[in-house]
């Protein structure tokens, strides 16, 4: 068995902690966290996304924190972008990676981007390509990719198929989502081992849900297959609007301390997360709430 020294944690509190809540944090306030997520030791965090916000309205300041995140050395921000619109947006923005995201499970894909997993392909190439151009990071991040909502298990082909499509079109990174948190250990390290065998070049992520308390588990069956990132949110914050069943991400100070405990080094202090699992839901509950329109 592989029990690596050192696991990369990003952490994605910013967009998928927030993006379903029903209140809108301000930008300083959102600064003022991210500099704390600096401070715990993180060096990767997905701060935002260049969505629409009739759809995603607490995320109505991309653009504005876009231009004034804190610029550390060695720290990299992510942003999820949906479409050209979105890049155009990201391109203007200190945001050093994009992430472009799609579907495994057409189901959820139509669901969620009301299109086909096929069409997301077609047009995410193009962004691919543009934003390669531009010097700045891909990476391709692809939701149920383990079991669907509305479909159930997602064959591995599937998976596979799409994963193949963003890699020959250039994506720097993949990352492969369980949306709901019914994946399970052995699915985990079945998907993710032939996928770091089919693509040894290209580093490997996992984004997980912990629905039916499979999080930790699936977190080791990674790293047994060589996932090299695991996402988290502080205080298990998050959820997809478009995935019933998704509550909250694995939990940041869960994820670090069962990792200690196996000598696995994240380079994250524990106590500043064990702080920031209070100070995120007080923040949200001073926050105001969002109107259906914006």
């Amino acid at each position: 068995m592989i029990f690596p020294e050192k696991l990369k944690i990003r952490d994605v509190t910013l967009r998928d902690g927030l993006q379903n809540e029903p209140v809108f944090v301000e930008t300083d306030q959102k600064i003022n966290k991210i500099k704390s997520l600096i401070e715990a030791g993180f060096d990767r965090l997905e701060v935002t996304s260049f969505v629409h916000p009739k759809w995603v309205p607490a995320m109505q300041d991309a653009d504005e924190l876009g231009q004034n995140l804190p610029m550390s050395p060695g720290v990299e921000y992510e942003a999820l972008v949906p479409n050209k619109r979105g890049l155009d947006r990201f391109l203007k923005s200190k945001i050093h990676n994009a992430l472009f995201f799609l579907s495994a499970s057409t189901e959820h894909n139509q669901a969620n981007l009301n299109k086909t997993t096929d069409q997301s392909l077609e047009e995410i190439k193009e962004l691919i390509h543009e934003t390669n151009k531009e010097g700045r990071k891909t990476i391709g991040a692809i939701s149920t990719a383990f079991v669907c909502p509305f479909a159930g298990v997602v064959p591995y082909s599937e998976v596979e198929r799409v994963a193949e499509h963003l890699v020959n079109h250039g994506i720097n990174e993949l990352g492969l989502g369980d949306t709901i948190g019914k994946a399970t250990p052995r699915q985990v390290y079945e998907y993710c081992s032939r996928l770091a065998e089919k693509f040894p070049d290209v580093p490997i992520g996992l984004h997980l849900h912990d629905t039916y308390g499979y999080g930790l588990a699936n977190v080791m069956a990674g790293i047994q297959a060589g996932v090299h990132l695991v996402d988290v949110a502080q205080a298990g914050l998050g959820g997809c609007p478009y995935a019933p069943g998704s509550p909250g991400n694995i939990q940041a100070s869960r994820v670090v301390a069962f990792l200690e405990q196996q000598n696995i080094k994240t380079g994250l202090d524990l106590e500043q997360l064990k702080k920031l699992d209070i100070e995120f839901p007080q923040l949200l509950s001073s926050a105001q709430v969002l109107t259906k329109t914006v």
